[in-house]
């Protein structure tokens, strides 16, 4: 060692009793030193401070060695080394990553970055946190602190509620970049498309298209009209589009009609509500050459006289079909509504009869139960506030302050008669099945407005601008579309079975990645996160600097 050498010179050089206590002490500085040393092991360099010291014990010099980290032969430098205690950041990867590998099915991002250029990843990053957590847009930044959307798509932004309004409705403006976007989503799709209209309500003051108009969920504001327009190949969602409040729903059907024409799609189905069935409708509807499906109200003339006109020969064995593994009586007939000629569908299903009827005679012997023979203060209060709509199907008698309930037998059949059986009306003559596995397509349409007003919290809007409610919509409806993917992959894995889309999402969360230095790690998978990923057929994380994407695509 330098030490040693040092001091074997020094015992030849000075031999003299002064000199050697100069002596000494050059030793004990030299003893004093540190020095590099380079060590290495299957392939890899790795450096350590080394520095001598005295062992009095022993009496002799010794060393000890501080690891310092790699040498790195390109550089002519070391990469430090970083200890599990001075780990800086920790991230949630696993629900980020999954989405992303959902939206690689139809290249979503690819789409979005050709459509709106470096915002394609900021549309995509903001509707992926819609779905993260269940929270409003205005707490963005609090979902994003925690999750690895920011370093995935390289993302700079602050996320603040400021930043997002700006964002918003800078988004709203790009109506040439919106029409590209549906264009790739719509290229392909030559054949049938559902569409639908739902309300969205506000109490805003600053929005021009809330009107005052029939609204759909009861609700006592004023209301935009959302037509929304899905494949009905693989159940997506194509398109979207704001009309005002007050706008008619025909009128909202031909203006889809015309916009979904312009994007080069022929041929459209409507696949409707009851709440949409008038004779006005129907005639508007025919006139317009608009095609559609819709059930036809038991309440109607024309509905009741077609249970009247099946109740005897519906269960006749030649009509019993089979659809989906369930048995349906089905009888078809032509319909004059007004002057439109029509085709009306009656379906019969003796399981569904049965659960309705169990369903129905429980909830008026409740009824009873509260009811009857009982004493209250307000006798017909109390009446009508437990009955509710089923004082239709009791007779109450006030005796003093008791209460005597007598079933009325003919309303209760009328009702009983219609258990069990469904009216389908469709603009054109089609086959039973087919029409009822149109509509039964229409749970689709259902469970993405459900999605968009419920669980993605767009309703009661609470946005001041209409521009800012335009670029709201195409974030959720850039959220729906991931949704609708990840729904159809978890249920073709059936994971849907035994665990919800959120539960997924939530399990994935546990999947982290842990930042160590100035490089990114991934926890350990778990068995659980494994399967999932196995199911959906989306490839394992190996390692988290691999999942971060690229500035473009």
């Amino acid at each position: 060692t330098p030490a040693f050498a040092v001091t074997i010179f020094c015992i030849e050089l000075f031999s003299q009793r002064t000199y050697r206590r100069i002596y000494i002490l050059l030793w004990l500085l030299l003893l004093a030193m540190t020095y590099l040393v380079k060590q290495k092991i299957r392939g890899h360099t790795y450096v350590y401070e080394a520095e001598n010291f005295w062992d009095p014990e022993k009496k002799q010099s010794r060393q000890k060695r501080t690891y310092l980290g790699v040498w790195d032969e390109a550089s002519g430098m070391i990469i430090p080394k970083v200890a599990e205690r001075d780990v800086k950041t920790t991230k949630s990867l696993g629900p980020a990553y999954l989405l992303d590998s959902v939206g690689n099915e139809i290249q979503l991002r690819k789409k979005l970055s050709e459509a709106f250029g470096k915002d394609g990843d900021l549309i995509l990053a903001v509707a992926m946190s819609r779905l993260l957590h269940q929270t409003s847009l205005k707490n963005l930044h609090h979902v994003l602190e925690d999750s690895f959307l920011p370093e995935m798509y390289s993302l700079k932004e602050t996320f603040s509620s400021q930043w997002l309004s700006s964002f918003l409705e800078r988004l709203s403006a790009k109506e040439a970049a919106m029409t590209t976007f549906y264009n790739s989503l719509i290229a392909g799709e030559d054949e049938t498309l559902i569409f639908d209209i739902t309300s969205l309500s506000s109490a805003s003051r600053n929005i021009d298209w809330l009107e005052w108009g029939y609204n759909r969920d009861g609700l006592d504001l004023p209301q935009v009209n959302l037509g929304l327009v899905l494949s009905l190949n693989n159940h997506l969602p194509l398109y979207f589009k704001l009309f005002p409040g007050s706008i008619s729903d025909v009128v909202t059907l031909k203006n889809l009609v015309a916009e979904i024409k312009a994007f080069g799609i022929a041929k459209s189905l409507f696949i409707l509500d009851r709440g949409f069935y008038s004779e006005s409708n129907i005639k508007e509807m025919t006139a317009e050459n608009i095609d559609f499906i819709l059930p036809l109200p038991f309440s109607v003339n024309i509905g009741k006289g077609l249970i009247s006109e099946t109740n005897k020969d519906i269960e006749n064995p030649a009509n019993a079909k089979r659809f989906g593994g369930d048995i349906f009586y089905v009888l078809e007939s032509e319909v004059q509504i007004g002057e439109v000629n029509a085709y009306g569908y009656v379906l019969f299903n003796k399981k569904r009869e049965g659960v309705e009827t169990n369903s129905f005679y429980n909830r008026l012997i409740d009824i009873e139960s509260a009811l009857n023979g009982k004493e209250f203060k307000n006798p017909i209060g109390e009446f009508k506030q437990i009955a509710g709509n089923f004082e239709r199907y009791l007779e109450c008698v006030v005796e003093g302050k008791t209460i005597h309930l007598r079933r009325r037998i003919n309303a209760i059949s009328q009702a009983t008669n219609r258990f069990g059986k469904t009216i389908l009306l469709s603009a054109t003559k089609r086959r039973w099945d087919e029409v009822l596995s149109l509509y039964r397509e229409r749970d689709e349409v259902e469970k993405k407005f459900d999605d968009l007003k419920n669980e993605l919290e767009a309703m009661p809007l609470r946005v001041q601008k209409i521009e800012t409610l335009q670029g709201l919509l195409f974030i959720f409806f850039v959220s729906l579309i991931m949704r609708a993917i990840l729904l159809r992959k978890a249920r073709d894995a059936e994971l849907l079975d035994k665990k919800s889309i959120e539960e997924i999402l939530l399990e994935l969360a546990k999947l982290r990645a842990v930042k160590v230095g100035g490089k990114w790690r991934l926890t350990e998978i778990s068995k659980k996160q494994r399967t999932i990923l196995e199911k959906m057929k989306i490839g394992i994380p190996v390692e988290a600097n691999l999942v971060i994407k690229r500035a473009g695509v």
